[in-house]
């Protein structure tokens, strides 16, 4: 029996990348570092003294639990904390199954510590699946259990791969979805997607802010760090890291890397949402229908680029289409914030601010934030009325809610454009994008709201909305758009914005 004290007296080895110290029962990985339970470190060193052969259960219990029966449940937890913890750090071996037979530690060619001891361990494994495998045929009638275990197993891989990427695909991740990926890669370590859906579903939850979102968004690097050293064109995994990068890169190099990412992989609806929003946020109408378009014959019912079609028609002069195709998406959701906005803010900018505030009224919760609440009870009040007193309201609201957050800022400059005070609104831009003026919020650093006001910049699309077309006839929108970089990516792009375009 391998013993506690034996384990005290073992010298640390490297498996895959991950430096196993079984005196401490310490595991230490590219993504970070385990403790396990001593039986659970028990099982790995027997496994690792395998050299690539496959352990048999009778042997694990023999060694671990010197031969006392525990029962089979008590293994296979050991066998699951063992995976859990080689994923969570990132190493790159896997504990496979063999059916009816035990466990094979293998490790890719390359990542072992000793290569006498693992040279052969891919020949090897190959043999002894054969082997395991011979004895069934005949009975079998010809068919090989061991292959159709594995596809068995290929098709849980496949189930569980697609699950969490239609979980991400429809916008609604959860922490079943990061169980399923989990599972995934346990079952699969080298294969590239499912540590780059991981990474992007890391990503996605790290977006949620809070004390824990800096380790989060460290930690989508590492996995899509790992995805890209199985594949280098792993798409998910370039994700990952283009967004990271956040607004280091200029314009027209994250367009470049988007339209790289979706060359790879013509599919990938979140490389494809990105480019519609960074050519929304260029003015590119236009363009970026095109492309939310073709974001739709991918997902017809996209949570995400449904309603960007209805705001994108409305952008286009198309109300009424626009109309149509915002009420079709929350009929398919109508629980969902994201379309019952854009229907809100549809009806308060397109002078039908009455049924914006009926909308809000009848189901306030779908504006939470109270200071986002308090500006629209005070603008579609201004926008109803037009005298001067619930203007002067209006402007006081949406300069006090610009010093507050970057969203609100953007929903200022239209609101005030559609008053009619392009001053303000050139205020606001001015002071949330560059700076400038009075009009400027000192950013708590490391705060939720300075890091997604970081990110809100990058996304200027408001500028291009119907009621800003009076700031976009105003001499001081060029500079306003040379200072945010937006001159630059269309002199780099060789294109022009859809208002300075040829009518068509």
């Amino acid at each position: 029996m391998l013993t506690t004290a034996d384990l005290a007296a073992r010298g640390e080895l490297t498996l895959g990348g991950v430096i196993v110290s079984p005196s401490t029962r310490h595991l230490r990985g590219p993504l970070g570092s385990v403790d396990v339970e001593p039986r659970v470190m028990q099982v790995l060193v027997v496994l690792a003294d395998s050299a690539g052969e496959v352990v048999t259960r009778e042997t694990l219990f023999n060694r671990c639990w010197g031969g006392v029966y525990v029962g089979d449940d008590s293994l296979n937890r050991a066998v699951g904390a063992l995976r859990r913890a080689i994923v969570a750090i990132g190493g790159r071996f896997e504990v496979e199954t063999i059916p009816r037979t035990g466990y094979l530690l293998t490790v890719p060619k390359g990542d072992a510590s000793d290569a006498e001891e693992h040279e052969q361990t891919s020949s090897r494994i190959s043999r002894r699946g054969a082997l395991v495998a011979g004895g069934a045929i005949a009975a079998l009638g010809g068919t090989s259990l061991w292959w159709r275990v594995r596809s068995d197993s290929d098709a849980r891989f496949e189930t569980l791969l697609k699950s969490g990427e239609d979980a991400l695909y429809k916008g609604a991740p959860d922490g079943r979805t990061a169980q399923t990926l989990q599972q995934a890669v346990s079952m699969r370590p080298r294969s590239a997607k499912a540590w780059g859906l991981l990474a992007l579903l890391t990503f996605v939850i790290a977006q949620g802010g809070g004390p824990a979102a800096s380790a989060a968004l460290e930690r989508a690097a590492g996995l899509a760090r790992k995805a890209l050293s199985i594949d280098s064109k792993e798409s998910n995994a370039l994700l990952v890291m283009f967004e990271v990068q956040g607004g280091a890169l200029e314009l027209a190099a994250r367009d470049q890397k988007l339209r790289q990412i979706i060359s790879i992989a013509p599919n990938n609806i979140f490389a494809i949402s990105e480019l519609v929003l960074l050519l929304q946020g260029a003015g590119l109408n236009r363009e970026s229908w095109n492309w939310n378009e073709r974001g739709l014959s991918i997902d017809p019912l996209s949570r995400d680029l449904l309603p960007k079609r209805a705001l994108k028609l409305w952008i286009a002069g198309r109300v009424s289409a626009a109309d149509r195709v915002i009420d079709q998406a929350r009929a398919l959701r109508p629980t969902d914030p994201w379309p019952w906005f854009v229907r809100f803010l549809i009806l308060a900018l397109t002078d039908r601010p009455r049924a914006a505030r009926a909308m809000s009224e009848s189901n306030p919760a779908m504006i939470p934030a109270p200071a986002e609440a308090a500006l629209w009870r005070t603008c579609l009040a201004a926008l109803e009325q037009r005298s001067s007193p619930t203007i002067a309201k209006a402007r006081e609201a949406c300069r006090d809610g610009a010093r507050l957050s970057g969203e609100l800022a953007g929903q200022g400059v239209m609101i005030m454009s559609a008053l009619g005070d392009v001053n303000m609104a050139f205020d606001i831009a001015n002071g949330f994008l560059l700076s400038r003026g009075s009009i400027v919020r000192e950013d708590e650093v490391g705060s939720k709201q300075a890091a997604s006001d970081a990110m809100l910049r990058l996304g200027t699309q408001w500028l291009f909305t119907p009621p800003a077309a009076v700031m976009r006839s105003d001499p001081r929108f060029i500079p306003l758009c040379q200072g945010v970089g937006l001159a630059e990516y269309w002199r780099k792009r060789g294109v022009k914005p859809d208002y300075l375009a040829p009518k068509r």
